[in-house]
């Protein structure tokens, strides 16, 4: 008797193609809309309705109860609005049925107030077995005042603003998202949750260059045609402890206390910002983000794949990561940026960027993954500026640190290949860098303390900026070599019995080394080859070894281990070493 009466109401539909339909809790409507004349279809009652068929106009909820939309072959173009509009519901759900193909499609201007193609005021969860296409010309592709919650299925979002936008959460089960935005690909004004899925983000809008990679360099250094200028090898600055040297007063300050002059991307208008007392108009550009929350976001499954201009992961607060498949691309600016704190535990992260791959402007921390990273500026930053900047600033010792307690890092970065504003603490897992060949940077980079107290360090990079840990459980081998070295060089070094202790492969020219891991025994000597041929042989002390002279290379103070002073021939008299043996 059930199962007729369901059919008399989808006769009884069909037949008068009415534009208003109720459907008994529990009572599934089946509807072709391509019997509705009238330009809104109204839903008034909850319940399940399989909706087919192609329909030019507007879907509309407004009901106190969930409802449950099946897209069975449905193809929804409204020219004045959004195909779907969930004025008013407990939950909107929509499914598409197996192995169909779905579209939907808004209209360039809204005669309400929906703001995207797909629009509820309530809960959206997206799920099904078929093919959903949201085609999104006036602003976001699917947008919730509330949460939405993508279970399974496949979504292609093609959108002029934010492919999904929530006020709550987004949450990220399983299925396959693929989303072409002009602005974020994903926001959160509360929090993103990616457990599982395939995510596919390509954020296209127009955004402008990083003044931090472009317009000044680590410490308050300008460029010169974006890049920092080149220190004379063997004569860096020597800065006492707690001083900078004094910059113009144009650039003092440039990392957050100089007049604007940072990029702005949130709002498409033309400003007028005041700079040292002239006024001028600038373009501010639309945030065109991958993934982007106003809170958290966590990580803890899935295949992310992000193309963007802007950031690709931005949180407000903090980023966790503890498993998944991550490949990012940025051309403009940062991988990931935490606001707050930073936590990978593990996953496959994969990122080139034009600026930072990693970011924390508060403790970056490392436990486990796999992470393979390339940036024309750093690879790893805390703090957001440059360690040589904070120089002497006890503050950032915790407020700003990078943590590496596992993982495999590998970093080629043409800026520090890690930047620490605070500590930096390195105690396990295998760190390789591949750093840069300008000498206004360095391997590695920090502002109060450096320590090395486990795991495998080769750190690579040009001398001028070169700064060692300065302390640590964990021997130290600091090398600068008498010469740069070639790119696409391999370096090798083994221990007196010709066993490998550590290796890698530049892709830039070099001049210093750092190399620490537990095989470095006091008293061994080792041979540093490079592409084949014996370049180095030092003999290991307790803690840091050094042959050579370098910018930082040998603690925060500058000449010596520990922030004392060391002379060449001090320096040498501590090694057995000579070059192109």
């Amino acid at each position: 008797m059930k199962r007729k009466f369901a059919l008399m109401i989808t006769a009884a539909i069909l037949a008068t193609g009415c534009n208003i339909t109720s459907a008994d809790t529990g009572t599934p409507v089946s509807v072709d809309l391509g019997n509705i004349k009238e330009s809104t279809y109204k839903i008034t009652k909850g319940g399940t309705y399989t909706l087919s068929g192609s329909y030019k106009g507007m879907v509309v909820i407004d009901t106190n109860n969930s409802v449950s939309l099946v897209l069975n072959n449905a193809d929804i173009e409204n020219s004045t609005g959004p195909a779907v509009y969930g004025e008013n519901c407990a939950k909107l759900t929509i499914e598409t049925a197996k192995d169909s193909n779905n579209t939907l499609t808004d209209g360039t201007e809204y005669s309400n107030d929906g703001k995207g193609c797909v629009f509820a005021n309530d809960d959206i969860v997206l799920q099904g077995n078929g093919v959903l296409n949201v085609n999104a010309n006036y602003n976001h592709g699917i947008v919730s005042d509330d949460g939405v919650d993508i279970e399974n299925g496949t979504i292609n979002i093609n959108s002029v603003g934010d492919g999904i936008h929530a006020n709550d959460d987004v949450l990220l089960k399983g299925g396959k998202v693929t989303i072409t935005s002009k602005e974020d690909g994903i926001q959160a004004e509360k929090n993103v949750n990616i457990e599982g899925g395939d995510l596919s983000v390509t954020a296209t809008g127009e955004v402008a260059e990083s003044t931090d990679s472009d317009f000044m360099g680590k410490g308050g250094m300008p460029f010169e045609n974006g890049e920092r200028p080149n220190m004379r090898e063997g004569e860096p600055p020597h800065m006492p402890d707690g001083e900078r040297p004094e910059m113009p007063e144009d650039f003092r300050g440039h990392r957050g206390n100089m007049t604007e002059m940072t990029t702005a991307f949130d709002s498409p208008s033309q400003v007028t910002t005041v700079a040292e007392g002239s006024t001028e108009t600038t373009t501010e550009y639309p945030s065109s983000k991958g993934i982007k929350a106003d809170n958290d976001i966590t990580v803890k499954g899935g295949s992310i794949n992000v193309s963007s201009n802007d950031h690709c992961i931005k949180s407000a607060n903090m980023t966790t990561i503890e498993n998944g498949s991550i490949v990012l691309a940025s051309s403009k600016s940062k991988g990931i940026k935490a606001e707050g704190d930073l936590i990978i535990n593990g996953g496959d992260i994969s990122a080139d960027t034009k600026d930072e791959c990693i970011e924390s402007k508060a403790i970056a921390t490392i436990n486990g993954g796999n992470i393979n990273i390339k940036s024309d500026d750093d690879g790893i930053n805390a703090g957001g500026s440059s360690g040589l900047e904070k120089m002497g600033d006890a503050a950032e010792s915790s407020e700003h640190q990078i943590i590496i307690n596992g993982g495999n890092i590998h970093i080629d970065a043409n800026g520090d290949g890690i930047d620490s504003n605070g500590d930096l603490s390195i105690n396990g897992g295998v760190v390789t860098i591949d750093g840069p060949s300008n000498s206004g940077n360095g391997a590695l980079d920090y502002a109060v303390k450096g320590s090395i107290n486990g795991g495998s360090v080769i750190a690579l990079g040009a001398a001028g900026m070169a700064q060692c840990p300065d302390s640590g459980k964990q021997n130290i081998l600091n090398i600068t070599f008498d010469s740069v070295q070639p790119a696409d060089a391999s370096v090798e070094i083994k221990d007196s019995k010709g066993n490998t202790a550590g290796e890698i492969r530049s892709s830039k020219e070099f001049q210093n080394m750092i190399f620490s891991s537990e095989n470095i025994k006091e008293g061994e000597t080792y041979t540093v080859y490079i592409d084949g041929n014996k370049t180095v042989e030092i003999t290991a002390q307790k803690g840091i070894t050094a042959y050579g002279q370098s910018g930082r290379a040998f603690g925060r103070g500058g000449f010596g281990g520990k922030g004392g002073r060391m002379s060449r021939e001090n320096t040498v008299q501590n090694t057995t070493a000579s070059a192109n043996l």
